[in-house]
């Protein structure tokens, strides 16, 4: 039948959400709470200790191996990603680098063949670098230094005169010239460096000189210049097809593991992590998981909020779909049921009222302008007394409807109040009672029961002039 469908405004079941904000905010509470303790014990039951001896016992000597393999080839990749990150070499670009070079020159000196490799074991064997790295000002790592500076020196037989080899024998050749070649993240750091490499071998020639007397060293540089490294560029792409190697490698071993085996390949991980920790966190190795496990986790505790927020709402929006609950006026004018003179009182839902002002509700009217509707409408229709029916559950409605009705009587028109009694007979006490003003409380009373009144007043032949709806 027509008269049971369910017609609602969308905007009223916003205000009747808003309205039950305390019920949504307690299951949201409940809900909550409740996930973020089922997110507790699955963090309990998923951190259970397993030593990997237990799962070496499960798995057969192949798939050992197949972990073993994966658990190595994860350690060169975190290695090479470290490398990557805190390289400065890596970070240049290899064709437009920052480049400085200098040259030393030793004097002739028929022992220039013991004195190169004195100046080669200085510069090579770590001596001008851990010099370097703690005369430099800004943090620079040896790794990071022995990759910017780099010394070139030939062991061929280069000599100046093409007589003999008896030139080479005597360190007077081509062999008397060590370079050093100097890279940098941008030129100042390139000039300082130059400047620290010149300083120490200058220092280091004293004590060159200390063992032969007749030697000396002369230093020719060329100012920071831009060039291309073809180094940096294989460098790069080396290290592009190893990690991409790797990663292939990684993937196609871990895709065939069993649970088992994956799990024994966390342990493995986990267990080389705690024996970069202090000792002190490897021996409390047995109580690591009980605090991890006794936290709340923030998700669960989120995904509960929203869990219990979205079933209330559409809980909500359920009953008040299918209870025919009347919460505006235009409800009852819509469905056609009466004249409406008005709705006297503020809406009690103030947070609805805050997020949305008028939205979805009515505009209350003042308590004057209501009577003089009903006075208009007693005029044109020539009324003098009115019978009101008191449709009000709750104090508030009461008070509002004795208000109305008090205000009405002031105006010059006589009211008789009537309070319907319970059972099967109560509208029979209305017969042939005309000029009917129903008191309708918003929020309390049903279409379906509002719409059964007005029929059973038709048949009493009880005239009906209106309602008044209070809130």
């Amino acid at each position: 039948m027509e008269n049971d469908e369910v017609v609602i405004d969308l905007r009223v079941l916003m205000w009747e959400i808003l309205r039950k904000w305390h019920i949504i905010l307690v299951v949201c509470i409940i809900f909550a709470v409740a996930s973020g303790m089922f997110g507790i014990h699955k963090n309990k039951a998923q951190s259970v200790e397993v030593s990997p001896e237990n799962l070496y016992e499960k798995l057969k000597p192949a798939e050992i191996v197949k972990v073993n393999n994966l658990v190595s080839i994860q350690k060169r990749i975190d290695e090479k990603t470290e490398y990557e990150k805190n390289s400065i070499y890596m970070s240049l670009n290899a064709y437009d680098v920052d480049v400085a070079r200098t040259d030393f020159i030793l004097s002739d000196n028929p022992d220039n063949k013991y004195i190169r490799q004195m100046y080669t074991t200085f510069m090579f064997e770590g001596g001008l670098y851990n010099n370097i790295v703690k005369e430099y000002k800004d943090d620079i790592s040896l790794e990071n230094l022995s990759e910017l500076v780099k010394i070139m020196i030939s062991d061929k037989k280069v000599n100046v005169n093409e007589d003999s080899e008896e030139n080479y024998y005597k360190g007077n050749d081509l062999n008397r010239i060590i370079s050093v070649r100097i890279l940098g993240k941008d030129k100042e750091q390139c000039q300082k460096l130059q400047s620290l490499v010149i300083k120490n071998v200058k220092q280091y020639e004293k004590s060159v000189q200390s063992k032969y007397n007749n030697h000396s060293i002369e230093e020719v540089s060329s100012n920071v210049y831009k060039a291309v490294d073809t180094d940096i560029a294989y460098a790069k792409s080396a290290y592009d097809s190893q990690m991409y190697s790797l990663y292939n490698e990684y993937q196609s071993i871990y895709n065939v593991l069993s649970d088992t085996q994956i799990s024994l390949f966390d342990k493995l991980l986990n267990e080389d992590e705690k024996l970069n920790e202090d000792e002190e966190l490897i021996e409390e190795k047995e109580e690591t998981v009980q605090p991890v496990s006794g936290k709340i986790s923030l998700k669960y505790v989120i995904v509960g909020i929203l869990a219990g927020g979205f079933l209330s709402v559409v809980a909500i929006v359920l009953i008040t779909m299918f209870n025919g609950r009347i919460f505006v006026q235009r409800q009852i004018t819509d469905r056609g049921l009466a004249r409406v003179f008005g709705t006297f009182g503020k809406n009690k839902n103030n947070i609805a009222s805050v997020v949305l002002g008028d939205v979805g509700t009515d505009k209350t009217s003042q308590l004057d302008i209501i009577v003089a509707k009903v006075n208009v409408y007693c005029k044109k229709n020539d009324i003098s007394e009115l019978v009101i029916i008191d449709n009000c559950t709750t104090e508030t409605g009461k008070s509002r409807m004795k208000s109305v009705v008090d205000t009405i009587q002031k105006s010059g028109i006589d009211c008789k109040k009537v309070t319907l009694s319970e059972g099967d007979s109560k509208y029979t006490e209305l017969c042939d009672k005309n000029n009917i003003v129903v008191i309708e409380e918003l929020g309390k009373g049903t279409l379906k029961s509002l719409e059964y009144m007005f029929t059973q007043l038709k048949d009493l032949e009880s005239k009906v002039c209106g309602v008044i709806c209070v809130q």
